[in-house]
């Protein structure tokens, strides 16, 4: 499947799966801002967020931290910070796993663990511990 067709799927499912948990979530008009969709906690608090596909593979779900676009030179790729978003929502479609990971956890890409490695280091990133279910609402 093409990427920007996979994008526009995962975000779907990603409204989807918030809609069915009561979040409220609004979308930006048009395709000019860094966040993708911009969604409400139990208090109030509105929370700038970018919605990545991740993917399964070798034990782990792994996502992209970064924007790519292209222009009259080719693919520009640009990173988020804190001044474009508050929290990625990562969807793994093997997995029918959705994830919230804090932009100060992030960095070009980031590495969930799934599957028991042969050796468990302390700087594992445990899926378990960014399920949405299990971190929703943020403190």
């Amino acid at each position: 499947m093409e990427s920007q067709l996979k994008g526009d799927l995962t975000e779907a499912v990603v409204i989807t799966e918030l809609m069915e948990r009561d979040v409220p979530v609004s979308t930006p008009f048009g395709n000019n801002e860094r966040y993708d969709m911009v969604i409400e906690s139990p208090t109030g608090s509105l929370l700038r967020t970018q919605v990545k596909t991740g993917w399964f593979s070798g034990g782990t779900i792994r996502v992209k931290g970064h924007s790519q676009h292209t222009n009259s030179t080719g693919n520009t790729y640009e990173l988020y910070d804190s001044d474009d978003i508050d929290y990625f929502l990562a969807y793994c479609h093997e997995l029918e796993t959705m994830c919230r990971i804090e932009e100060s956890a992030f960095g070009s890409s980031i590495h969930l663990r799934v599957d028991e490695p042969e050796q468990v280091k302390p700087s594992i990133n445990w899926a378990a511990d960014y399920e949405f279910d299990a971190t929703w609402p943020p403190e």
